[in-house]
């Protein structure tokens, strides 16, 4: 049935902005005030009376408890028999990812104002117990009056509400380690500083188009040339089209893995070195969001506003609004409204993301849901990508085609066990497929619900393949619940 002719209570339904995984929301309007809304539900497959509902109200009530100028705002939640909806306000604009798509990068006085209203919004929810977990760019509503809005607090942490309930069985959707903090790469339960983390590698890359720990690139042409052939080689992995290569699946995986590992171990590329005119208070500031201890870091998001607010003063920049409306300005999007669900975007040659709608892709609030029960510590094995594209070159998928030499681990377990490697959920055993990992050390950990845990570190050399055989010590007087579904695999390399 046609958005326009459905129906929740007394709003109708519009136009989809955002569809997911579990929830969809529209563009509504209240059929006898004429009020416009936004309205979030669940999809018609999932059931009103599931574990899954009760993260949409949990998620109603976080936001009704943390009303903020800088966060989006809640109207209502309703529910009737089959149906539960969240009634949001209504917003105008682009997300902060497509401006930084259609900008390439922000000068140092916008960039700061929209991380000063973050913050602010982020040190609200911070002073109230609330911890976002998942902040990205797509997550973050930039309006033509030059307002920011920070979006989906579903796997937000809030020590009043229960935590999320499991993702669907069978998901091989998890959410990326860009904009993960070290503690919680590592599972640790996140605390403020998680929020401050991913902050600094938000404002990092709004002032430089990159990500801090991006893999560095040689040069401007090779960095959109690698960009293109990363966007174009995600979406193709997600088509699942007949025929797609298998090593596609190791190279998102070492892809995935690498960037946790650079978040852990590795200095943020030098901001300095990619825009020699930033000013040393801003750097300060980025640098110490950015710290791998999380002590050491702003203890909240009211602590980097106050940095930045200090800064901007200093600089002659009293009003981070005006700033920010003529960023907007300046990349022609003041006046945009939020686009439809899945609509395509401009992907111009300074920067090749993506620029989302009101939410990220289908399937990605599963990826929310994984993050909360593993505390944080599952990475993407599959992101979703509109762009078409066309097949990397066999060059580019051999691993010694990357920068970051890889060798394989083999391992094997029984009964079986879940195998976490550096804090990442990778998959069950039995697994035909060797997992392919970047060179150096590494930590593994194998998980059975009625085993206590086994530990191992390796050492993977390049092209090595290093096998771990482990026998979990099962508690027999409990019931083994069996192994879940794993896909099958094509045989090691």
């Amino acid at each position: 049935m046609d958005a326009d002719q459905r129906q929740l209570g007394p709003y109708i339904l519009r136009e989809a902005v955002s569809s997911r995984a579990l929830t969809v929301t529209y563009r509504a309007e209240h059929a006898g005030l004429g009020r416009a809304a936004l309205i979030k539900t669940l999809k018609p497959t999932v059931s009103a009376a599931s574990a899954f509902a009760a993260g949409l109200e949990r998620e109603a009530k976080i936001l009704a408890r943390i009303r903020h100028p800088n966060i989006i705002d809640i109207h209502d939640f309703q529910r009737d028999e089959d149906r539960i909806w969240l009634v949001l306000e209504p917003l105008s604009g682009p997300t902060l990812a497509a401006l930084c798509a259609r900008a390439g990068r922000l000068d140092e006085g916008a960039a700061a104002a929209i991380a000063l209203e973050i913050a602010r919004g982020l040190g609200h929810a911070h002073e109230r117990g609330v911890v976002h977990r998942e902040l990205r760019p797509e997550r973050v509503i930039v309006t033509p009056a030059g307002g920011v809005k920070i979006l989906e607090f579903a796997a937000a942490s809030d020590g009043r509400q229960p935590s999320l309930p499991e993702p669907f069985e069978g998901s091989d959707t998890f959410a990326r380690p860009d904009y993960m903090a070290p503690e919680q790469i590592l599972g640790a339960e996140p605390g403020p500083q998680a929020d401050v983390f991913t902050l600094g590698v938000v404002l990092f890359e709004m002032l430089t188009g990159v990500r801090p720990f991006d893999e560095p690139k040689a040069g401007p042409e090779d960095a959109n040339r690698t960009s293109n052939h990363t966007s174009n080689h995600t979406s193709n992995r997600a088509s699942g089209a007949p025929g797609a290569p298998r090593e596609r699946d190791e190279d998102r995986w070492v892809e995935g893995r690498a960037v946790a590992h650079r978040i852990r171990n590795a200095p943020p590329q030098p901001l300095r070195g990619l825009v020699p005119d930033v000013s040393r208070g801003l750097e300060r500031v980025v640098l110490r969001c950015l710290e791998k201890e999380p002590e050491q870091r702003y203890e909240s998001g009211r602590a980097v506003a106050d940095a930045l607010a200090e800064e901007l003063a200093e600089r002659g920049h009293p009003q981070p609004r005006a700033l920010i409306a003529r960023a907007l300005a300046a990349a022609k999007l003041g006046g945009d409204e939020l686009p439809p669900a899945q609509a395509p975007s401009a992907r111009p040659a300074v920067a090749q993301r993506s620029a989302p709608s009101l939410a990220p892709d289908v399937g990605r609030l599963v990826g929310i849901f994984a993050l909360v029960v593993a505390g944080g510590a599952l990475i993407e094995l599959s992101l979703r990508q509109h762009d078409a594209a066309e097949p990397p070159s066999a060059e580019a998928r051999q691993p010694g085609a990357r920068s970051e030499e890889r060798g394989y681990l083999k391992v094997l377990a029984r009964p079986w066990a879940e195998v976490v490697i550096d804090g990442e959920l990778i998959d069950v055993t039995p697994m035909a497929r060797a997992i392919p990992l970047q060179a150096g050390r590494h930590y593994v950990t194998f998980r059975h619900p009625n085993a206590p845990e086994e530990k191992r570190t390796i050492t993977v050399s390049e092209g090595q393949t290093v096998t771990l055989d482990v026998s979990m010590r099962i508690d027999r007087s409990a019931i083994d619940a069996g192994a879940p579904p794993v896909p099958d695999r094509d045989a090691s390399p």
